[in-house]
């Protein structure tokens, strides 16, 4: 690996003034990246399903998100300006989580649906050091890389924000002034039956819209209620902390959720429910069915305090013993090749976020100011 792609940046796209604004500066700097990810998109997360009834279902969500966050709705109007494209394309691509677990409940993909997902990104949290530290490993196809940018927003009415997103999305996980938000998928359940493929469940609030919507809020419990105030259009675990020191994940079914919170000064999770109230996965039985939280957990258990963000940079980092993936992911994800695509740790003190484009193994974490 040459010094330059160890060193290599995301792009910045900085985003000022009203919502809509926000969103023309969005669809205007990235306008080539997004007309090429809105051509490529339906045939990347659609494949041979029924597009229209698909579509359909992305269109069936926006009165959802009109409810919960009619700025976001503007912003997506602006971003669409911006790049040249309709409001449906766009709205669409902030989808993609949804309408991957909305192929797995039509199309019987029990990667979808199964009681653990072996690689969906994973999340961490800890009071340490520097105070607060937030961070995430993003695990997808690698073809989704050359899109990713890093959203630097400032808008009128709410905290300033980073947020890393797909070209032409509202948003992914990141920080704010206040809280720092990750988040990792959990097999898809439209009712209460753990480990039963569902029947889908609706329209919601999409995945990208709830992390916009929790990046606004001033503190951990305000982000908890926030999402547990909606219904939701996947099934996802969000790991927050804020600025106190108040760490919790919260896993979350359309019409459900139940929080975690640490036992000590750290908490990890990756793509298996560990709540009680969903039937999840004991401690005991972690190391045979989730080895990449099992993993993780013990690699910061062990570690002499306090925790720092260096601690953290060698469990993104860190592989199985004798194998070429683990936390940091390089393996097959369903058909496609899989790695981590990047990896972040927000320090709320300094308001700095530390990320690595691409492999944190073989990008460096580099340091963008908020």
């Amino acid at each position: 690996m040459n010094s330059r792609n160890r060193s290599q940046r995301f792009s910045v796209v900085t985003l000022e003034g009203s919502h809509y604004e926000m969103g023309r500066q969005h669809g205007s700097q990235c306008r080539e990246l997004i007309r090429d990810l809105v051509s490529k998109f339906d045939d990347i997360i659609l494949g041979g399903s029924d597009r229209e009834k698909i579509r359909r279902v992305a269109r069936d969500a926006v009165p959802f998100v009109s409810d919960a966050a009619p700025e976001l709705i503007e912003e997506v109007q602006g971003i669409a300006d911006g790049a040249g494209v309709t409001f449906d394309d766009i709205f669409r691509i902030n989808c993609s989580v949804e309408l991957f677990a909305l192929r797995g409940c039509v199309e019987g993909q029990t990667v979808n649906t199964v009681p653990t997902t072996p690689d969906g990104c994973s999340s961490f949290a800890l009071k340490g050091k520097e105070g607060t530290l937030v961070a995430w490993n993003m695990d997808w196809w690698r073809l989704w890389l050359p899109y990713i940018v890093l959203l630097h927003g400032k808008p009128d009415d709410s905290p300033h924000f980073f947020a890393f997103a797909f070209a032409g999305c509202v948003g992914r996980p990141g920080m704010s002034e206040h809280v720092a938000v990750s988040a990792n998928y959990l097999p898809y359940r439209g009712g209460m039956a753990p480990g039963v493929p569902d029947e889908w469940d609706g329209p919601g609030v999409p995945y990208n819209f709830l992390i916009r919507i929790m990046l606004k809020q001033q503190s951990t419990e305000a982000a908890v209620a926030a999402v547990a105030g909606v219904k939701r259009m996947a099934c996802l675990n969000y790991t927050i902390g804020d600025t106190s020191g108040d760490l919790r994940c919260i896993e979350t079914t359309p019409r459900d959720c139940a929080e975690l919170r640490p036992d000590g000064d750290f908490i990890t999770h990756a793509n298996s429910y560990l709540t009680a109230k969903f039937d999840g996965i004991p401690q005991a039985e972690l190391e045979a069915r989730d080895k990449r939280t099992h993993d993780a957990r013990e690699q910061l258990r062990r570690a002499p305090r306090p925790l720092d963000r260096h601690v953290l940079a060698s469990v993104q980092t860190s592989h199985f013993p004798g194998d070429t993936t683990g936390v940091c992911v390089h393996r097959k994800l369903q058909d496609k090749d899989g790695i981590t695509l990047l990896s972040f740790t927000a320090d709320l003190s300094a308001g700095t976020m530390w990320a690595s484009c691409g492999p944190p193994c073989e990008h460096e974490f580099l340091a963008y100011r908020l």
